[in-house]
């Protein structure tokens, strides 16, 4: 299609004197130009480090560094390329994709949070580790490598902007021409996306067998309760720290402050992750070792640069601030729940919508994150839960905003459904 268009304002040029076109059409040779380019691009890109990664070394941490070489001898797989540990409560063995990666094997990083790090005893750490690194064990991931690097590079075309309501002839036609590629790149996306979540979904049972192979099923089934657990107290102990930030006071050690929440803090079983209480259960009846003493040689160990304390403001000392948020524990759980507890619901009438010449389908937003999809022939329903506050609502396609932001107000305990107009 770029080639094309090149060849066209060639075409107009060279044999202007043979036929009627205006000459001001060879603009289109230009965006033709222009999509080459930005298809080179793309086929060099490569996935950014997030900035809150921070790269640790075997001098820095070698009792993790040895329970992750023992898990790769035991499963005689490659050592993993680089370690990085990031704030959160997360682990995940990752790749940065590149298109290169369809013809060679990537390098294999791992990252591991310090919410886990700083919670978790050495078993459960050995557990999440067997788990991740059982996806890399099997068959199925050989494919993978290549079903992940052509979906990120088919998103890299399918990023939707806003743009400008004034548009002069060169973006007007550049933009057609992008728009021609970046729907074939949806539509490609879109596929891959749908395989690859049957996939995935398979690859994490099937990592959870490769795991019960090497430790008993009650530690990964433990690992599994306790990093849900985690997951939760850390998102209570951050929406505390953010109400003391309106005070401009600052918790000396969150990590610690988990620790003290968790005595009191456990999350309602509807807001654990369904999939994770399926995989529990998928393993048998659970049996936890209590009055079982577990080491924690690898938390005891977690080198000091990685707890940076927080100098600016004034400070609390993590038993305080675990003791002031038990206040509002509850508070925090009614909201978590309420998030929940209204079901919303957008209905979008078959062919009730003018089609415009290139945008066939858009997406629905809510507080400018995408929700779903929706198409201007067929129609859609969206149904989704939401939070009992005011909210907006927009709807966007490749070519950019196609209906003015609406906004609306969700009460407690009320359905809400409505409809949306599309220009």
């Amino acid at each position: 299609m770029a080639l094309a268009s090149i060849w066209f304002g060639y075409y107009i040029i060279r044999y202007h004197d043979e036929h009627e076109f205006p000459t001001s059409w060879t603009i289109v040779s230009l965006a033709g130009g222009l999509l080459l380019w930005e298809m080179m691009k793309s086929f060099r890109f490569k996935t950014s480090i997030p900035e809150s990664f921070k790269q640790v070394t075997i001098q820095d941490f070698p009792l993790l560094f040895e329970l992750i070489n023992e898990v790769t001898n035991t499963l005689k797989l490659a050592l993993i390329s680089k370690v990085y540990t990031c704030p959160d409560a997360t682990a995940a063995i990752f790749i940065q994709p590149q298109l290169r990666n369809l013809l060679f094997e990537p390098r294999r990083n791992l990252v591991i949070g310090l919410g886990f790090l700083t919670q978790m005893d050495d078993d459960e750490i050995r557990a999440m580790l067997y788990h991740e690194f059982g996806h890399y064990v099997q068959d199925e991931m050989k494919s993978s490598f290549s079903v992940y690097t052509v979906g990120q590079f088919s998103k890299s075309f399918t990023s939707i902007k806003e743009i400008n309501s004034e548009q002069g002839t060169w973006q007007t036609q550049m933009r057609l021409q992008l728009l021609m590629f970046t729907y074939f790149a949806i539509w490609i996306c879109n596929k891959i996306n749908k395989s690859y979540r049957k996939l995935a979904k398979e690859m994490e049972y099937d990592a959870d067998d490769v795991a019960i192979k090497h430790i008993r099923k009650n530690e990964l089934q433990r690992a599994l309760l306790h990093a849900a657990t985690i997951r939760y107290n850390y998102d209570v102990v951050q929406w505390g720290m953010r109400q003391l930030e309106r005070q401009n006071i600052a918790v000396d050690n969150p990590y610690m402050a988990i620790s003290f929440v968790s005595v009191y803090s456990r999350p309602p079983q509807r807001l654990l992750s369904a999939e994770v209480i399926k995989r529990i259960e998928r393993l048998g009846e659970l049996r936890l070792d209590n009055g079982t003493e577990h080491k924690s040689s690898i938390r005891l160990s977690i080198p000091k640069l990685l707890l940076d304390k927080v100098n600016s403001g004034q400070l609390c000392s993590a038993e305080q601030f675990a003791h002031w948020l038990k206040g509002g524990f509850t508070i925090y759980t009614e909201q978590r729940l309420a998030e929940t507890s209204v079901a919303i619901e957008i209905h979008l009438d078959r062919k009730e919508h003018k089609l415009p010449y290139f945008d066939g389908s858009y997406k629905i937003l809510i507080d400018g994150k995408s929700v779903g999809t929706g198409n201007f022939i067929k129609g859609y329903t969206l149904k989704r839960r939401i939070s009992p506050s005011k909210h907006k609502l927009t709807a966007y396609a490749p070519s950019g905003i196609i209906s003015s932001p609406f906004e609306f107000e969700v009460e407690q305990d009320k359905r809400v459904t409505f409809c949306i107009l599309l220009s």
